[in-house]
């Protein structure tokens, strides 16, 4: 009797099992065949950091993963917008290219001016670099010529905070300096206006959301996974993170056309980590 109500058992576990990884390939397969649609899927905003094969840490992605990245969205009919194109789609409702994506690098290594540049150029793409303010002309950042010869080659300079503190993490009081602060000195480095930021590890609250907007931003930039709609809230946009271990192809399709799935399986993850589940959030696959 006993064998018998565990060999039930099993096979119901079976099937349950069965029916929820069909379910997930459903899901996973209509959501990528949505992601052509901007309209439907909104538009991915890639997050990049380091492109190198020497100074390796946790945000780099080697400088030929970079170009098989960068081949695929060119074969695949993307086409790179820049941030005034992406603000007025979500403001005006302004008509958008088929399958728009964003391309962005935070910090501003001068790797992004010695590889990422000659490969984005060789596809004819757009960028945008978020620039650290005080790091310009410091060791391994690019200087005020390398970002003059990046915006002749279709990259756009913004805003990344004056010191690249955490803003979360520092008290109130320096959060102008930060925002508006570094607005002010990178504008006087480039002589242009800066108009969008990102926030350094991508953590904000509405006091800094505040500042942000009072400050003459017109959109900024989380870490969240996640693709841009109209809607959502200008000053906690979500972008795509690319880093260090997304490097294999099938992280980078998943987070490319299964944005909205990635965000689900992160915030899970979190959630487990916050109430002390380390051992089932390691099992989440973050892709």
């Amino acid at each position: 009797m006993m064998k018998s109500m565990c060999g039930t058992f099993i096979k119901w576990i079976a099937i349950v099992s069965s029916v929820i990884v069909l379910s997930v390939i459903i899901l996973l397969g209509s959501i990528w065949y949505i992601s052509s649609d901007y309209k439907l899927y909104g538009v991915p905003v890639l997050n990049y950091h380091q492109v190198n094969d020497v100074n390796i840490s946790p945000l780099t992605i080697p400088v030929q993963v970079f170009k098989e990245q960068m081949d695929y969205l060119h074969r695949n009919g993307y086409h790179t917008i820049t941030l005034d194109e992406l603000y007025d789609y979500i403001v005006h409702d302004a008509p958008l290219p088929d399958k728009p994506v964003v391309i962005t690098f935070d910090d501003g290594y001068i790797d992004n001016y010695e590889h990422a540049m000659p490969i984005l150029k060789s596809y004819n793409m757009k960028a945008t670099l978020f620039m650290i303010s005080d790091a310009v002309n410091t060791p391994r950042f690019v200087s005020i010529e390398q970002m003059k010869m990046m915006e002749s080659n279709n990259f756009t300079i913004e805003g990344h905070t004056n010191h690249h503190h955490i803003l979360t993490h520092v008290g109130s009081q320096n959060w102008a300096d930060e925002i508006s602060g570094g607005k002010r000195s990178l504008e006087g480095l480039v002589g242009k206006k800066i108009s969008y930021l990102a926030y350094p590890g991508g953590f904000n609250n509405g006091g800094i959301q505040a500042i942000t907007k009072n400050s003459g931003y017109k959109m900024a930039f989380t870490v969240e996974p996640g693709t841009v709609k109209p809607g959502q809230n200008l000053y906690a946009l979500p972008r795509i993170p690319i880093f260090e271990n997304d490097t294999t192809y099938i992280s980078f399709l998943m987070r490319l056309h299964c944005a909205p799935f990635v965000a689900v399986t992160w915030q899970w993850r979190d959630d487990l980590l916050r109430n002390g589940h380390i051992t089932l959030a390691e099992l989440v696959p973050l892709f």
